[in-house]
């Protein structure tokens, strides 16, 4: 078909008030998307483009082509913004080839390359035009205009890279961490083929020498320390990172801040200080401890303590089955006055002069950046010192053994220590060479050390009772380890008498014999959390963690088995190591049932909770205390965003 337009090409006056949408407009779906920025311009450039319309037998004009722009003049008149009789030019044309006409107008156009835009928007403010004016000016938000500057500054090479399709906008994204071209360069020259379309490995490669804005190290020294000591940071845009450009200068605030540290505990008359941002684990394990004592404090405030202690286990356990505002509003009340109480009690409580010249310290840094100081820590060296003044030796490591308050009722930990025993069967029974090792030091040390059974498994081979938490899952895992049994050598016990079946099993190969023994080793293990700060870990904890399994992964926190169970304060602390402390403080008044609600819908479905990926990551990853297989390396929880080592 040949279309032959039959219209003037000369554009007239129209006013706003005599127009209106056609039904033949092509485009039959339109939404919020992009008003803004459409109005921002009509306001400061004007109608570019002009309208186009047919006319009907009255006086008004049906838009067949522009109906957004109408949308957007329409909507500035409502907000006082453009005169009542405003008028736009129009095209007008014939009905007969309006809808032909409209179709054109919306399909036969190019959008503008990205790259273009990024460029005139930092023409624009080279030329004198501020960011705030050229955000006004396109309706678009400030942030977004100085991030589409950052891209147009990318080193030409690459924006054209960007531009011929050989790179994608999230790695051209990346690139902007720094503004050094060469840098930018080299960093693409070195990348391997697999890493080029990576963002996380050219983010990576071109921030290798900088420390993150939220490792510990610059938490623990402060982003406003380091800058007024003469430190540069430098912004990623998108990934809202914060690098710190000088580690030298960092590293020095650090020291110097510990070596605070270490004169406050000088002149408190320890015998040894050794400070390391990292945890040595390997000295903590070697140590005992001495106990703290608690001095002249009145008795009518250790009675009172007590009292409290006896009243908030009452009012949590009462909140199991009722979760009244007036229990809750009890709860939060006696926690207050536990809190001032222990605030009081803590003044009375100190180390023995003559023991602490025996004993030390250990200073290192939490993940969130707080110092973490180990006190009374006695090596190995003079345990026999302390032994002879303190004339028990036993003493010793009684206080070694002391176990610090559990976090939870005794109730939940129970049933948090009968789901974990389940993914700890499954992760042993797939190692049996860790089985074995455990079950030859558990030989060993009963027959040559005379040590007491292994904490966490029973290796006389009584089967333990069903796990006693209602709310394990166990059909599930007991049918992981049946799998598991089904594939084991079965040959062996179809034989008739004992001499039969263990010659039958002797034919066996090693490694038949090495899975046999770890899945019946694993059926062996008892309900146990893991031992708290303060307190050693046990070979059991030692075989779990070298499975490598991760407990996150069959067992996650819900309102039933874990949420429910909390106090008010608890859920707090649970939403600030996994969502930050800005959450803890928006939600600080909120009621139980409430915190419960917003983080069991977090922890069920973390892609759509609308989080940061920091977050989603902690969602995905978090464990309460004593729940996870890995022996902790550091006194802080374990978060899933690794930081640089910043020495």
């Amino acid at each position: 078909m040949t279309f032959t337009q039959t219209t003037s090409n000369q554009p007239q006056l129209i006013e706003v008030a005599k127009l209106e949408k056609s039904p033949q407009n092509a485009r039959k779906t339109t939404g919020p998307e992009g008003i803004n920025e459409l109005k921002a311009s009509i306001l400061s450039h004007g109608l570019m483009q002009n309208l186009v319309v047919t006319a009907t037998d009255g006086e008004t004009y049906l838009v067949i082509a522009g109906a957004r722009r109408l949308e957007a003049i329409l909507s500035l008149q409502a907000e006082g913004k453009l005169p009542a009789d405003y008028a736009v030019p129009c095209q007008v044309v014939s009905d007969e080839h309006a809808l032909e006409m409209s179709l054109a107008e919306n399909l036969v156009r190019l959008a503008m390359h990205p790259a273009d835009q990024f460029q005139t928007f930092a023409e624009l403010i080279d030329k004198g035009a501020t960011a705030a004016e050229v955000a006004e000016r396109f309706g678009i938000d400030e942030g977004l205009v100085h991030k589409r500057m950052k891209l147009a500054r990318v080193a030409p090479e690459l924006l054209q890279e960007y531009r011929n399709g050989g790179m994608t906008l999230e790695c051209l994204m990346a690139y902007t961490v720094t503004d050094d071209h060469r840098s930018q360069r080299k960093v693409s020259k070195s990348l391997h083929a697999w890493q080029k379309d990576d963002p996380s490995a050219i983010r990576a490669a071109l921030t290798d020498r900088l420390i993150e804005g939220d490792s510990k190290l610059a938490l623990f020294v402060g982003i406003d320390a380091y800058t007024a000591a003469g430190g540069s940071t430098r912004a990623d845009l998108f990934g809202e990172e914060v690098y710190l450009e000088k580690p030298a200068l960092l590293n020095k605030l650090a020291e110097k801040k510990l070596d605070g540290i270490r004169k406050e505990l000088e002149a408190e008359g320890w015998k040894w200080i050794e400070i390391n941002p990292e945890r040595d684990w390997n000295l903590i394990n070697r140590c005992t401890r001495i106990k703290p004592v608690l001095g002249s404090a009145p008795n009518e405030l250790i009675e009172l303590k007590l009292e409290l202690d006896q009243q908030l286990e009452e009012v949590e356990q009462a909140f199991e089955v009722d979760e009244s505002d007036e229990l809750e509003a009890r709860q939060h009340s006696i926690q207050e006055q536990l809190q001032a109480v222990e605030e009081k009690l803590v003044t009375f409580v100190g180390f023995d002069a003559e023991q602490k010249e025996l004993a030390g310290c250990f200073v290192s840094i939490g993940q969130d950046g707080t110092p973490f100081i180990e006190k009374g820590l006695v090596k190995p060296e003079q345990r026999k010192q302390l032994a002879k003044l303190l004339g028990d030796e036993g003493s010793i490591e009684d206080s070694v053994r002391t176990k610090s308050k559990a976090p939870f009722s005794e109730s939940l930990s129970r049933e948090l220590a009968s789901e974990r025993l389940q993914v700890a069967q499954i992760a042993l029974a797939k190692h049996p060479v860790i089985a074995l090792d455990l079950l030859v030091f558990q030989a060993a040390s009963a027959v040559i050390d005379r040590s007491p059974a292994i904490d966490g498994a029973n290796v006389a081979f009584n089967l333990p009772r069903k796990p006693f938490s209602k709310d394990v899952q166990s059909e599930d895992v007991d049918l992981g380890l049946n799998d598991i049994g089904k594939q084991l050598a079965a040959q062996w016990h179809a034989e008739g008498t004992e001499t039969e079946r263990f010659e039958a099993l002797r034919s066996l190969s090693q490694e038949a014999k090495l899975d046999l023994l770890a899945y019946c080793m694993a059926r062996t293990l008892k309900a146990k959390l893991a031992p708290t700060d303060g307190n050693e870990p046990t070979a059991y904890d030692v075989a779990l963690s070298l499975t490598g399994a991760d407990v996150a992964t069959s067992w996650r926190p819900s309102k039933d088995n874990f949420l429910g169970r909390l106090s008010r304060d608890q859920l707090l602390n649970v939403g600030r190591d996994v969502l930050g402390e800005a959450w803890a403080r928006d939600h600080a008044n909120d009621k139980k049932s409430l915190l419960v609600h917003h983080l069991d819908r977090g922890f069920s479905n973390p892609e759509k909770s609308g989080r940061t990926a920091e977050q989603i990551g902690r969602l995905k990853t978090w464990l309460p205390e004593g729940m996870s297989f890995t022996i902790p390396s550091s006194p802080a929880r374990a978060k899933v965003k690794k930081t640089k080592k910043a020495a």
